[in-house]
């Protein structure tokens, strides 16, 4: 009879958890948000975009004051009251906002990743839409920046990568880089060599064959690891 008992007790827990999912439209429970105070020090707010950069489009003013954080994701790095940051907070049914507003009382991520990157799918498609393309060979750090919509940051794939080694955010050696990210080699000393992570274990790049194509990682050899872009 206690077993039983156990039993349907456990069946009803299973299924107010399920009934709560599905009130939230998640089919899962929900992860766990975070909060934080957007502080701009002329009270005006900061604006909210539909992407986690900059040339997204405003939609909108998130005041100064409390704000909730469903989920964070790193884009185009901007300068605010908390310094530098390349991470983007998402506010729930509103959009992105700039984290280097935010005081979320950490320098790092504080919410879960959020499941789609914008900035990453625009850099994507750029390359998509170069597929065969002959036009950056000998510029593969160019090829990226531009993807990005951004050129002349740094001189080289090779100083592109040391940069992230010096911020201590390379991953060195790791071939499961997420989407969006920059990929790197050591190739044609002293510049190397750098793509984009498609996030499925491929990358776009130069050279791909003589051209702008799609392989598999790490194809070239001597590959150095991955990193968040710093542009």
């Amino acid at each position: 009879m206690r077993t039983a008992l156990l039993r349907i007790t456990a069946r009803l827990s299973a299924i107010t958890l399920l009934a709560g999912a599905a009130a939230l439209g998640t089919g899962a429970l929900p992860a766990h948000a975070a909060t934080g105070t957007v502080d701009t020090d002329t009270n005006v707010g900061v604006t909210i975009r539909s992407g986690n950069a900059t040339s997204f489009g405003a939609v909108g003013t998130q005041p100064d004051g409390p704000v909730e954080i469903d989920c964070q994701l790193y884009g185009e790095p901007v300068t605010g009251k908390f310094g530098r940051s390349l991470i983007w907070d998402h506010v729930p049914g509103k959009g992105f906002i700039s984290d280097a507003y935010v005081n979320t009382g950490s320098n790092g991520l504080v919410a879960p990743l959020c499941s789609t990157n914008p900035r990453a799918d625009k850099a994507i498609a750029w390359y998509v839409a170069r597929n065969g393309s002959t036009a950056y060979q000998g510029y593969c750090e160019m090829a990226a920046e531009n993807s990005y919509g951004k050129t002349g940051i740094w001189p080289s794939a090779k100083a592109d990568w040391n940069d992230a080694v010096a911020r201590g955010v390379a991953h060195r050696g790791d071939l499961n880089p997420p989407k969006g990210a920059l990929v790197f080699w050591d190739l044609a000393a002293p510049y190397g060599h750098v793509g984009v992570a498609r996030g499925d274990g491929y990358f776009w790049a130069t050279s791909v064959n003589g051209k702008i194509g799609l392989a598999k990682l790490p194809y070239f050899s001597n590959y150095l690891g991955w990193a968040w872009p710093n542009f």
